[in-house]
């Protein structure tokens, strides 16, 4: 996981160079007379890119427990706001609330148990997108993010043993993809239906990383937007 955090943090600051560069086009810009602001707000599904992870947890109990760890998907909502910078170039902020279900087995001996509970997620999120056909029917997109992510822990309770986890995850800097469509409900409309999709570079670490799990969500935005001209 080391390895893994190296890589990431190098990422994310590629991805934030990248988005200063864009904002700070706006100033060099702003002498020009385009402007237009774009809000969205989404209904969003997660789909958890999620390994099992087994081990044996708490150590040296006779006889031995073992627990696997692996997440499922989840539910949210999401606005963000962007700015055009120029037909084709947006940069945008933006909050996610969402979660996704984590769930732990626990082995001993002649016992198996099941346990679940959801993890919530947080993210404040910040990006650039480059719009393919601005002046398009359709107004296809991609671009990069960057975003701070604050999980929930997650509680797991078994009645069959004598045993409750509660894991505490560590929140985290990561980035993503964006790719997305905003097709307008009428010629000359500033009302539009948007579809997004992302896939987020994240792993849920707790308890000292016991339980460490790569995730790698994709993430789908189904919701409406607003154009000011």
């Amino acid at each position: 996981m080391d390895l893994f955090r190296r890589m990431k943090f190098a990422m994310v600051l590629g991805v934030a160079l990248i988005v200063v560069q864009l904002a700070g086009g706006t100033a060099a810009w702003g002498q020009d007379e385009y402007d237009n602001w774009i809000a969205r707000g989404h209904y969003v599904h997660v789909w958890p890119g999620s390994d099992t992870l087994r081990v044996e947890n708490p150590p040296g109990q006779s006889p031995p427990v073992f627990t696997e760890f692996w997440a499922d998907g989840g539910n949210g909502f999401n606005a963000e706001l962007e700015y055009l910078v120029r037909p084709n170039i947006g940069v945008w902020a933006g909050l996610t609330f969402d979660n996704m279900k984590t769930n732990l087995k626990l082995e001993q001996g002649d016992i198996t148990a099941y346990a679940n509970d959801r993890v919530d997620l947080r993210q404040i999120n910040f990006g650039g997108n480059y719009h393919f056909l601005p002046s398009g029917r359709f107004d296809f997109y991609a671009g990069l993010l960057l975003s701070w992510v604050g999980y929930s822990s997650s509680t797991f309770n078994f009645s069959e043993v004598d045993y409750d986890y509660q894991v505490k995850y560590d929140d985290e800097l990561s980035w993503g993809l964006n790719v997305g469509v905003d097709i307008p409900f009428g010629e000359n409309s500033s009302w539009f239906g948007s579809v997004q999709a992302r896939y987020m570079f994240l792993a849920l670490e707790g308890d000292n990383n016991v339980y460490a799990l790569t995730v790698d969500p994709v993430q789908a935005f189904f919701g409406i937007g607003y154009s000011w001209w």
